[in-house]
C-alpha cells in the first residue's frame, strides 16, 4: 500500500489575512498548500472582483475551501463557472443529476442492493482527475453532503513542491518524457490496483501527457504522474519505466507535500488538477458518504 500522507492538517503558523479589496477572510489550511475563504455565501452570485480574487487564490495555493455553505446543484454550478467551462459527467453512473449535465454524485448510496453513484467506497490511491483523456480536467469541486464519522478524508499533494524537491538526477531522467495514463471508468472500477499492475479491457481510456508540466497561469513546473492511473513512461523499457515511476510516486506522496482534509457537511472545496494530486482514505462502508462533484474543463475570462 502507498503512503497516503495520513498526517492530518498541519497546524497553521501564519495569521489570518484579509483581502481588503474583496472583503474576504483568507486563512491557510496547511504549510503544504491550500487556503480557506470565510465570509462567503455561495448560494448567491458573487461580484466579479470577488470571483477574480478567488481564482487568483486557487492559482497561488492550489486548493481552496469555502466552508459552511448550503448549496443546491445550480448554485454549485454557478460557482464552478467562475473558474471556467464545466465538463459533462460520465454516463457510467446511475446517480447523475437531471438538473445539469455537469453534476455528479460521489456516494456509497445503493438502490436495490447496487451502488448508484461514482467511486462509492474504499481507499483510493493518489491520482489526477481525467488524466487519461487528451484534455484533462483543470479543476475539480466537491460539495460535502453526508460525511462518515471517521475516514473518507481527501489528501492533497502539492506537485510544484514535489518537483522542486526532486533530486536533479531524477529531474533529468523525466523532463521531456511522456507517460501513459489509463483508467477503466464505471461504478466497479478498481480503485486499489495501480494502472501499471491492473488488467484493462478494451473499454479502458488512455492518454499520454508530459511527466513534467508547466502551469499555463503560473508558469511553474509540476510533476504530472500518479500511482493510480500512470501506467508507463513512453519510449523506455517497461522494467526501467516501472522502477522510475515507483521512485517518482514515493517521492511525490511525501507528507511534507500533503494536506489531509477532514470533511464537514457544507464544505465546498476546489483544487487545481494541474499541480495537485489527491487521494481518499478508508472509511466504514456502512456509513453514508455523499459529495456532489463538478469539474472544470476549460478556463475562460471573467
Amino acid at each position: 500500500m502507498p503512503n497516503l500522507c495520513k498526517v492530518g492538517a498541519i497546524p497553521m503558523t501564519t495569521s489570518a489575512q484579509t483581502v481588503t479589496a474583496t472583503r474576504l477572510d483568507v486563512r491557510p489550511l496547511s504549510l503544504a498548500l491550500g487556503v480557506a475563504v470565510h465570509g462567503l455565501d455561495l448560494s448567491q452570485p458573487v461580484e466579479r472582483d470577488v470571483a477574480l480574487a478567488i481564482r487568483a487564490l486557487l492559482y497561488e495555493h492550489c486548493v481552496l475551501l469555502v466552508p459552511g455553505q448550503r448549496l443546491d446543484e445550480l448554485a454549485q454550478v454557478r460557482f464552478g463557472e467562475y473558474f471556467g467551462e464545466l465538463g459533462r459527467t460520465l454516463g457510467d453512473y446511475g446517480m447523475n443529476s437531471r438538473t445539469h449535465p455537469a453534476v455528479m454524485y460521489v456516494t456509497n448510496e445503493k438502490e436495490n442492493g447496487r451502488y448508484v453513484g461514482a467511486l462509492p467506497d474504499g481507499e483510493m490511491f493518489f491520482h489526477s482527475d481525467r488524466c487519461y483523456v487528451a484534455r484533462p480536467t483543470i479543476a475539480t469541486m466537491l460539495y460535502a453532503i453526508d460525511i462518515p464519522a471517521h475516514g473518507g478524508n481527501t489528501v492533497f499533494a502539492n506537485q510544484y513542491t514535489a518537483w522542486q524537491a526532486l533530486p536533479d538526477a531524477l529531474k533529468r531522467r523525466i523532463e521531456g518524457r511522456d507517460a501513459m495514463n489509463t483508467y477503466e471508468p464505471g461504478i466497479k472500477a478498481d480503485n486499489t490496483a495501480p494502472a501499471s499492475r491492473a488488467t484493462h479491457s478494451a473499454k479502458a481510456l488512455r492518454a499520454a501527457h508530459p511527466l513534467v508540466c508547466t502551469h499555463p497561469a503560473t508558469g511553474r513546473k509540476a510533476i504530472y504522474a500518479n500511482r493510480l492511473m500512470t501506467e508507463y513512461i513512453v519510449g523506455i523499457p517497461r522494467a526501467e519505466s516501472d522502477e522510475l515511476l515507483q521512485a517518482i510516486f514515493d517521492h511525490q506522496e511525501q507528507p511534507a507535500f500533503c494536506y489531509e482534509h477532514r470533511w464537514t457537511p457544507g464544505d465546498t472545496l476546489i483544487w487545481d488538477n494541474r499541480c495537485v494530486m489527491h487521494a481518499r482514505t478508508h472509511f466504514n462502508p456502512g456509513e453514508a458518504r455523499k459529495l456532489r462533484r463538478i469539474v472544470v474543463d476549460v478556463e475562460h475570462a471573467l
